[in-house]
């Protein structure tokens, strides 16, 4: 078995269970519980979960998304967080092979999907996982240049300030809430570990997705213009797709429309 099989397979491994972590973090969390007492166990009965039914993905499956106790259905949540943070890992292992960037950034991955599906369930985004997001640029900082400090810098105050305006004029225009505070904490999180140019690129790639969403899902009726939808998902897609590819993407846009 070659090298880049073993590494594939452990960096997959590892992902699905931090993923199944993640659930515990997602369910745990904005409750104020303990992420490690009691014990995992099934909401419905109260039943302690086993070590075998607690198998990333394959216990769902061999339990056929059910309590073993008192067969209450299981959430495909579970599973799908698993899966996606098993997805994250391996596309930052492409990235950036075994090296310590793939640690921090997977991890970082992993918080931002905690926080989407935190978002989606309570409409908020704590502060202190954003605290915890500020890690990457501080570990950038100091890993590669000091000169990534003045970049890092405008991305944190623009990106805040525009988002900062988007909910201030938004208020004014709408009479109502057009955008959570904590959106406008996350962007300037973002433009942190980002800077501001990748960090421009992952914002327009946020609401691009959720004008796309939108287009799709208002027609049919699962949403209506009046329902508020939690932003913060729409912007960790941003942020990732921004941290993968984002350098690339404004390499292609210069090369493609500006001719540089």
């Amino acid at each position: 078995m070659s090298l880049d099989l073993i590494n594939s397979f452990s960096v997959i491994l590892f992902g699905l269970i931090i993923g199944s972590f993640l659930n515990v973090v997602i369910y745990r969390f904005p409750r104020g519980e303990s992420l490690a007492f009691p014990p995992s166990h099934c909401p419905k009965c109260d039943h302690q979960i086993k070590p075998w039914e607690n198998i990333p993905v394959l216990s769902y499956l061999f339990l056929r998304g059910k309590c073993s106790a008192c067969k209450t259905s299981i959430s495909a949540r579970y599973p799908l967080v698993e899966s996606l943070n098993a997805v994250v890992f391996y596309l930052s292992f492409l990235k950036f092979g075994v090296t310590w960037d793939l640690l921090v950034f997977a991890l970082f991955g992993s918080l931002l999907i905690a926080i989407a599906f935190i978002d989606i369930d309570y409409l908020i985004i704590p502060d202190s996982m954003i605290i915890i997001g500020l890690i990457p640029g501080f570990y950038l900082w100091l890993s590669r240049s000091d000169q990534l400090l003045t970049p890092q810098f405008y991305g944190f105050i623009g990106l805040g300030l525009t988002f900062w305006a988007i909910r201030f004029f938004g208020e004014l225009a709408f009479k109502k809430e057009a955008m959570g505070f904590g959106d406008v904490k996350f962007a300037a999180m973002a433009g942190w570990v980002l800077g501001w140019d990748v960090g421009i690129v992952s914002m327009f790639l946020a609401f691009l997705s959720a004008t796309l969403l939108f287009t799709i899902l208002i027609p049919i009726g699962v949403i209506n213009r009046k329902q508020q939808v939690p932003f913060g998902p729409f912007i960790c897609l941003g942020i990732w797709l921004g941290l993968m590819w984002g350098r690339e993407i404004i390499d292609w846009y210069l090369s493609s429309f500006i001719g540089v």
